[in-house]
């Protein structure tokens, strides 16, 4: 008795309702913050946070069938003062957010372009129960 070798089959796999994905990743929006920021904040008790200023800022678009719709910032900041590190926060967003977001961004623009100047920026006073 001999055995005979034969190539190997191919399976060819399919799902049952070809146009939508096995599984689609959470839909949520995200900002990610890269760990070499995490570390240029001081761990003391007064400290509050660090001032970043606003360099740069580019998108991109996609359309995945894991993600779905999805429109991805990148914000380049960099410290302010003596300090020179720079750093890409990262915006993932759902496409209805990013137009939230933009919507809301430009009647904010045409708020302040209405206002009349003063001397003081308004400030938000929020007393804390001790």
């Amino acid at each position: 008795m001999s055995a005979r070798r034969t190539a190997p089959s191919k399976v060819e796999v399919t799902r049952e309702h070809p146009g939508t994905p096995a599984i689609r990743w959470s839909r949520k929006n995200y900002m990610t913050f890269p760990t070499e920021l995490r570390n240029a904040i001081p761990d003391l008790p007064t400290y509050v946070g660090r001032t970043l200023e606003l360099t740069s800022m580019r998108g991109d678009a996609s359309n995945t069938p894991l993600f779905g719709a999805r429109v991805h910032l990148g914000l380049g900041v960099q410290e302010a003062g003596k300090l020179k590190g720079r750093y890409t926060v990262r915006i993932d967003l759902q496409v209805e957010a990013a137009r939230g977001l933009a919507a809301h961004l430009a009647a904010l623009a045409d708020r302040a372009d209405k206002l009349r100047e003063s001397a003081v920026s308004p400030v938000k006073v929020v007393r804390r129960k001790r």
